[in-house]
C-alpha cells in the first residue's frame, strides 16, 4: 500500500532494517508510523504503543477477507509491527472518489454480510452524553435530537455486522487501474453497518458537494426503507457530533474553522432526510 510521499531512508529501526533492508518513511499517524521496504514489495506499520495491536489488526484483516495482504507480525526495535504487501495506490481525492465508489460498495456489502451478535444501543447513549457535556454551548440541539429520536424508539437495536469503523479519506486507497483497498483495520469490530456508512460519509464522501456526498451514502444503503433512513440520519448526526467533540478535545485551535464546515453538512443531512424517514 502507499500512504503518500516518502520522506527518505529511516535509520531508527535497526532490527527491522536488518530483516527487510533500508526502510523509507511513508506516513506518520497518531498511533503508528508506516515504512516501505527497500524492494518496494511490502510496507511495515510500526505501532507507537499498546499491546497486541499488530496481531489484532492482522486478525481484523483476515476477518474482512484481506488475509492475503498480511505477511507477518513481529516485535522489533521495542515496538509491534505489521508487515503487509504493498498496494500501488493513493488515498482517494475528490477527483478519484467517484471512480472508487462502485468497488467500495462491493467491498462494504461483502464486509457487512458477516453478522455476529447485536448492537448495544447503550454505547450510542454513552457517546451522546459525553458529546453533550463538551458541546453544550455550541447550539447543536437539532443534531442531538436526530440521534435521540431513533435511540428512544429502539431503532439502534440491530444485528451487528463486521465494520471497518475508520473510513476516512486516508484509509481508502485507489490504484491507477481503479482497484480499491481499505487500510488501517485497527478499530474494526462488530457494529451497525450504517455507522460505518456514516463514518465514510463524514470522513470521505464529504470530499464531494453536499448533495453528491449524501446521494453517494444513500446509494451504499441496503435499502431506503423509513427505518433505515432514520437510523442513517441518527448515525450521521452522531458522527458529526463525534468529529466536533474530537476537535474540541484534541485540536481546539481548529474547532471554529471545522465547525463552520461540518455543522452545515450535518444540517443539510437533517433537512434532506426528514425525521419520518421518507424522502
Amino acid at each position: 500500500m502507499m500512504l503518500g510521499m516518502t520522506d527518505g531512508p529511516d535509520s531508527r529501526l535497526p532490527e527491522l532494517s536488518a530483516k527487510y533492508g533500508p526502510l523509507t518513511g511513508m506516513g506518520v499517524g497518531m498511533q503508528s508510523r508506516v515504512y516501505a521496504t527497500h524492494d518496494g514489495q511490502a510496507v511495515i506499520k510500526v505501532y507507537r504503543s499498546g499491546v497486541g495491536k499488530a496481531e489484532r489488526e492482522a486478525a481484523n484483516l483476515r476477518q474482512a477477507g484481506l488475509g492475503d495482504w498480511v505477511l507477518d507480525t513481529l516485535q522489533a526495535d521495542g515496538s509491534e509491527a505489521l508487515v503487509m504487501r504493498r498496494f500501488a495506490g493513493e488515498r482517494v481525492t475528490a477527483r478519484t472518489l467517484p471512480q472508487a465508489l462502485p468497488q467500495l460498495k462491493v467491498q462494504l456489502d461483502r464486509l457487512h454480510a458477516h453478522q455476529q451478535g447485536e448492537v448495544d444501543p447503550r454505547r450510542v447513549a454513552d457517546r451522546l452524553r459525553r458529546f453533550r457535556r463538551v458541546l453544550a454551548s455550541q447550539h447543536l440541539d437539532d443534531l442531538f435530537a436526530a440521534v435521540e429520536q431513533p435511540l428512544q424508539a429502539g431503532e439502534f437495536h440491530q444485528p451487528a455486522a463486521f465494520c471497518h469503523l475508520d473510513l476516512w479519506q486516508d484509509n481508502v486507497l485507489i490504484a491507477p487501474g481503479g482497484e480499491v483497498l481499505l487500510i488501517d483495520w485497527t478499530n474494526a469490530g462488530w457494529d451497525d453497518p450504517l455507522r460505518d456508512l456514516a463514518l465514510l460519509k463524514t470522513g470521505t464522501l464529504d470530499l464531494l458537494g453536499a448533495d453528491a456526498s449524501l446521494e453517494a451514502a444513500l446509494d451504499l444503503l441496503p435499502d431506503r426503507e423509513p427505518g433505515t433512513l432514520r437510523r442513517l440520519r441518527g448515525y450521521l448526526a452522531l458522527t458529526y457530533l463525534h468529529d466536533l467533540y474530537w476537535l474540541m478535545m484534541n485540536e481546539p485551535y481548529d474547532f471554529a474553522a471545522e465547525r463552520s464546515k461540518k455543522v452545515p453538512r450535518a444540517r443539510h443531512v437533517l433537512a434532506t432526510l426528514p425525521p419520518n424517514g421518507r424522502l
